[in-house]
């Protein structure tokens, strides 16, 4: 009974390995042939006496000779001609690397050898487009010619004649069939290679013309979107692997989150670019390693901000996040988390005014600060505040409600607010019962009251409709000269105050946008 592995499944990871060694622009620089200045068919006496004429150059310091077929500037060294000369061992490579360089035929497969080499390395086919792109044109027949050299059996043949005459046991028509099944698709992975390295570089718009040509190229639709989706693995992979670091971080070291935030950003950068290069910015794939780095880096934002309680770091990275962030469940999270550390950081800036019970004094503040910036950001979050009661002051007890015959104090009205199970109540003062003037608003509950909040618009309006007809029934009646100095004074004295309040409110709003304060 036989064990251990098949011979098939070793001449498949030997011909692999082979193959990756002539990966992208390295299809035909590292071919033994062209390193050694050896012809395809040369016999092993060949071999040896080339080698030993190379030994003694390298000995004399003189340059080995080059190959008549496409020769290498500058030379190769010594070190790189005999470890090709090395690599001739191997049966399975030698066959891979004859069928990838010119026979002497000056055939059609010849032709394809010389065409492609040109190309790969010629000038790169990175630049922008022209009328008529006579470089993409020139590419796409050097890949055109393998496609149709491939596809033939010429090529085959030769190679199963090669098995005969090499007549090695390591070599077998299997191996020949492997070969068929592999190197279309190798040569589809070499445009493959340089597509990636430049969107990474560069960016979509330069991975764009390779992979044009191989879809204008012959080669089978369903092996080049094999290949493509296999080319992109590698970037996912380098993505998973950021990403996992990173959350590991926020998981078991946030204080250091925010700086594992940044790091990700610019680890994920460059594979996010080779993704979105090879497979487009709308495919699922590209979606979806955008919307994982984008939750990595919001999580490490909340961390951070947990830990620390600073907002600017966790915002700094939140913008980020939302840049990156396609699906609209990630965005809405992002969203969500800049909302509650923003609002935060807006309360930051009025915190003592909370603190004192001034809310209305602190909500107006904020508005000024929203009228002042042109920041779209900051005017949402600022309006956010404004609009869920974070703004207040901390609880205090009920306020007082009594009367003497009706004049007095009491809580009215129960405004809607966006917290389930609470409403906003205005603490009047009230005349025969009548609420008249309001004093203050509260958030409370059917049981709890959680602290004093601004004032609705109409409630403020309301306050000065009822200091101006208090100032007119003290007046009265204008024929009285006193009175109406008395009505004269109290108004200009109201309006030298909402101007002197309104002249301190905008130059703090203006500290806050000149200085950035602490959400700009």
């Amino acid at each position: 009974m036989r064990t251990g592995t098949p011979e098939g499944a070793v001449q498949d990871d030997e011909l692999d390995e082979v193959l990756r060694g002539l990966g992208g622009a390295r299809l035909y620089r590292n071919n033994v042939f062209r390193l050694t200045a050896l012809p395809v068919t040369a016999s092993p006496k060949q071999v040896r006496r080339r080698r030993e004429e190379a030994a003694l150059m390298a000995q004399l310091g003189t340059p080995p000779a080059a190959s008549d077929e496409l020769p290498l500037a500058p030379a190769p060294d010594w070190d790189a001609v005999d470890a090709a000369f090395e690599s001739l061992r191997s049966p399975v490579l030698r066959l891979v690397h004859e069928l990838l360089w010119p026979w002497g035929a000056e055939d059609d497969h010849d032709s394809a050898v010389r065409r492609h080499c040109a190309v790969l390395e010629g000038e790169p086919l990175t630049g922008p487009d022209v009328p008529g792109d006579p470089l993409g044109q020139r590419w796409l027949a050097a890949v055109e010619a393998w496609a149709q050299v491939l596809s033939g059996e010429r090529i085959w043949d030769r190679a199963r004649q090669r098995v005969r005459e090499i007549d090695d046991p390591r070599l077998t028509t299997g191996t020949v069939r492997r070969l068929r099944d592999r190197l279309p698709r190798h040569i589809v992975d070499v445009h493959l290679a340089l597509a990636a390295a430049a969107a990474e570089e560069l960016g979509g718009d330069a991975a764009d013309r390779h992979l044009r040509v191989l879809d204008d190229s012959s080669f089978d639709d369903d092996l080049v979107d094999a290949a493509l989706r296999d080319a992109v693995r590698p970037a996912e992979e380098r993505v998973r692997a950021a990403r996992e670091t990173a959350d590991r971080i926020a998981e078991t070291a946030p204080r250091g989150a925010a700086e594992a935030g940044h790091a990700l950003l610019e680890r994920t950068a460059a594979p996010l670019r080779t993704i979105g290069g090879l497979l487009s910015e709308d495919h699922p794939v590209t979606t979806a390693a955008h919307d994982e780095v984008a939750r990595s880096v919001n999580l490490c934002a909340v961390a951070h901000h947990n830990d620390s309680g600073a907002c600017d770091p966790a915002l700094d990275l939140l913008r980020s996040a939302r840049e990156l962030a396609r699906e609209r469940t990630a965005i809405e999270l992002i969203d969500q988390n800049t909302a509650v550390i923003g609002g935060k950081e807006i309360l930051g800036e009025v915190d003592e005014l909370c603190a004192a019970g001034k809310v209305n004094a602190a909500a107006d503040r904020l508005r000024a600060w929203r009228g002042r910036t042109d920041d779209e950001a900051l005017r949402r979050r600022i309006d956010a505040v404004l609009a869920d009661q974070s703004l207040r002051t901390p609880p205090n007890g009920m306020p007082f409600q009594g009367s003497v015959f009706g004049w007095g104090a009491y809580l009215y009205g129960a405004r809607e607010t966006t917290e389930p199970g609470t409403y906003i109540t205005t603490h009047y003062l009230t005349a025969l019962f009548i609420p008249v003037f309001p004093m203050a608003a509260y958030l409370r509950d059917a049981d709890y009251l959680y602290g004093k909040v601004p004032l609705s618009t109409a409630a403020r309006w309301w306050r000065l409709v009822v200091a101006l007809l208090l100032a007119l029934f003290l007046a009265q009646p204008f024929q009285s000269a006193p009175r109406l100095l008395v009505f004269l004074a109290i108004v200009a004295g109201g309006a030298a105050a909402l101007g002197l309040r309104r002249y301190r409110l905008t130059a703090w709003a203006a500290a806050r946008t000149a200085g950035g304060g602490a959400a700009t």
